[in-house]
């Protein structure tokens, strides 16, 4: 699995949970990333640049967006492990 970081600190795994997180956005009806950054006390702006991969989403902020997406955060993480798994077996 890619633990390494890239050359912009990020690994795989937590490019993936920001991808997962934003699928989980859109497909949630009413919610988008600014209210959903209302609704857990964060600039949007903040939020915005987590969900698109410029900065890392630590377990605790995760917890709080799946919590908000009606999940929870390992069925988050669980689902972008799978993702940078497939992803690394098809390379």
């Amino acid at each position: 699995m890619g633990l390494t970081p890239n050359r912009y600190g990020s690994t795989d795994l937590a490019q993936a949970v920001a991808r997962q997180i934003k699928i989980l956005i859109a497909a949630t009806p009413g919610v988008s990333v600014a209210s959903l950054a209302r609704d857990i006390g964060m600039r949007r702006a903040t939020l915005s640049a987590r969900v698109n991969g410029h900065a890392g989403f630590n377990p605790s902020l995760i917890a709080q967006v799946a919590t908000r997406l009606d999940t929870t955060a390992s069925a988050i993480v669980a689902a972008a492990e799978r993702s940078v798994d497939t992803s690394s077996a098809a390379a």
